[in-house]
């Protein structure tokens, strides 16, 4: 099989015409466990559900590749998503400078001053955070804050709905009650 894919990229390489495509198959077959390599800028993946829109991501650079069998594409210059209810409605919004999503797992990591908001007007910030697709969850074991209306929560560890509701800090740290300042006209 090995030899079968060798035959194959040479060929295509025969059949390149141009040298950036040709640097591109050379590379994968340079790699042992490297078998696929694909590159984009200003990118839109769809996340849907039963014909739902689920999460929209986009990365202004993407790199996806095959490695061990797994589909791994890389978001190493950011990465914007939005989320949405079964109705279309967006529900929350992240960002982050760095990502990585694991196809077969149904797994994205994100990091690097990561900002996560929702229609509440909460706002989730940390470093690291990951998003599980098949439990609809996303979740963190790093420090957090939490800043809501009335209040900036702080601890270590936080996981909720992928839509940023129903969280919960898993080592809760320090709680600010915000003054709402009231002027009299």
């Amino acid at each position: 099989m090995r030899y079968l894919f060798l035959l194959l990229s040479i060929a295509c390489m025969q059949a390149c015409s141009s040298d950036q495509a040709k640097q591109n198959v050379a590379k994968s077959i340079m790699a042992d466990t490297l078998l696929f390599t694909q590159e984009g800028t200003n990118v839109t993946i769809n996340y849907t559900d039963s014909g739902h829109l689920k999460a929209s991501i986009f990365a202004p650079s993407l790199i996806g590749f095959k490695k061990d069998g797994n589909d791994i594409v890389k978001m190493p210059k950011g990465v914007k998503g939005d989320f949405f209810n079964s109705s279309g409605i967006k529900e929350s919004t992240i960002t982050a400078e760095k990502g990585i999503s694991y196809q077969s797992k149904k797994i994205t990591e994100v990091w690097q001053n990561v900002i996560v908001t929702n229609v509440k007007g909460e706002k989730l910030n940390t470093e690291k955070l990951t998003w599980n697709q098949n439990t609809q969850k996303i979740y963190t074991d790093k420090f957090v804050r939490i800043t809501t209306a009335t209040e900036i929560l702080t601890g270590e560890g936080m996981e909720a709905q992928q839509d940023f509701t129903n969280w919960v800090l898993i080592k809760p740290r320090g709680r600010i009650t915000l003054k709402q300042d009231s002027i009299a006209q």
